[in-house]
């Protein structure tokens, strides 16, 4: 076999530091570490919750920037207990329902911490940390690509069959509204480099005619309207979370995003010239040659596509490795490492995402596995939905 082993194994360290999500900062306790953590000796904001708990998957990511925005602050402890599984740590604090929050001062009394009381939202989370420790929360704001529109607006935008467009109705005086907003705003974030992807709301308080055309009950609502024509519009009814929200835009726009930004792994590969790189990296050096001519005729074939590119991509490895056996581990070495730097804008990181998922596939990854693991990750999170508590205001 031809294929380099050394450079497969640094390929593979090199993407696993890539694609890894940057970790949660929240700080897991259980009865085995509670005591040392919380301990006098610095501030902590403790979340008692449940996974089953809707109002606890709302807030799970206003949570989790919370605990990042505090990540600079040595004296400053953002913690969660599953108080489902440790339900001994939340009966000896008299937690009786979920979420409960509370505060463990420096120097205070741990056996009485200070209830919680206040908005569940970022917001309102870091406002109670900033008056009780006197320490100023770097929270990263989400950029927002949301399109406003009005009545005027809106069959223009929502009806181009090109475009798939998700739409909230919101009301400014509306609650959940609030919550949703910056959760709503990292949404668009996310599909910003998708052009066939819109991420849209709609002041629908004060106007009868948008509320005659659709069955907006309360605040907020979302409507999907996918590409092609003839589209039925679908009502969104799953978990207001980023995650959920991610996965129900990459079911209906037919999209690949992770709800970090990224493209997932499943991104520029095609099936045909996966199974033909497979057979490349075990071929002899004769065998690659026809190898090479039966990638250009499946290049041809998508030619004009949105998969051209990738299409042409594979060809490339193909012909580099023909003349360096090792050209797949050192280019992916190469690119993981300009990734690392941070050098590469957010316009042209999924270029650089789609050439790491195509050399992986000339390094011995199985696509099949990665892509049911992605698809399993994607219906985990719309299921997350499932039974959700998703209130609404009152029209």
């Amino acid at each position: 076999m031809l294929f380099n082993a050394k450079y497969a194994a640094i390929a593979a360290a090199a993407f696993a530091a890539v694609a890894a999500a940057a970790g949660s900062g929240v700080v897991d306790l259980t009865p085995k570490n509670f005591k040392s953590v919380v301990d006098g000796s610095k501030d902590v904001l403790v979340k008692f919750y449940a996974p089953w708990c809707g109002h606890c998957k709302t807030m799970a990511e206003d949570y989790e920037r919370l605990a990042a925005g505090y990540a600079h602050a040595d004296g400053v402890v953002v913690a969660e207990v599953n108080a489902d599984d440790h339900r001994a740590l939340g009966d000896k604090y008299g937690v009786q329902g979920f979420p409960t929050l509370k505060f463990f001062p420096k120097d205070g009394d741990v056996a009485s911490p200070e209830d919680y009381s206040a908005g569940r939202d970022l917001d309102s989370l870091a406002s109670f940390v900033h008056k009780k420790t006197g320490v100023l929360a770097r929270i990263k704001k989400a950029i927002s690509h949301v399109v406003e529109l009005d009545y005027a607006k809106f069959k223009g935008v929502v009806l181009d069959e090109s475009k798939f467009v998700l739409v909230e109705f919101f009301a400014p005086w509306c609650g959940h509204c609030k919550q949703l907003a910056p959760i709503y705003a990292q949404l668009s974030e996310i599909f910003q480099n998708d052009q066939n992807v819109v991420i849209a709301s709609y002041d629908a308080s004060e106007d009868a005619k948008i509320k005659d055309e659709y069955p907006i009950a309360g605040f907020p609502t979302l409507f999907a309207f996918p590409a092609g024509k003839g589209a039925e519009k679908i009502e969104y009814d799953g978990d207001r979370s980023l995650s959920a929200l991610v996965a129900f835009v990459n079911k209906h726009a037919g999209t690949q995003r992770t709800a970090e930004g990224l493209l997932d792994q499943s991104a520029g590969r095609l099936e045909t010239l996966d199974a033909i790189a497979r057979k490349y990296i075990a071929a002899s050096e004769a065998q690659r040659a026809k190898l090479i001519a039966k990638a250009k005729k499946a290049a041809e074939k998508v030619k004009g596509s949105t998969q051209a590119k990738f299409a042409k991509y594979y060809v490339k490895v193909m012909e580099k490795m023909s003349s360096a056996s090792d050209f797949a581990g050192k280019e992916a070495e190469r690119l993981a490492g300009i990734v690392r730097s941070g050098a590469v804008s957010a316009s042209k990181l999924d270029g650089f995402t789609i050439r790491q998922n195509v050399l992986k596939v000339f390094l011995g990854r199985d696509a099949a596995d990665e892509q049911a693991a992605a698809a399993a990750a994607a219906e985990k999170a719309a299921a997350a939905g499932e039974g959700a508590d998703r209130p609404k205001d009152e029209l």
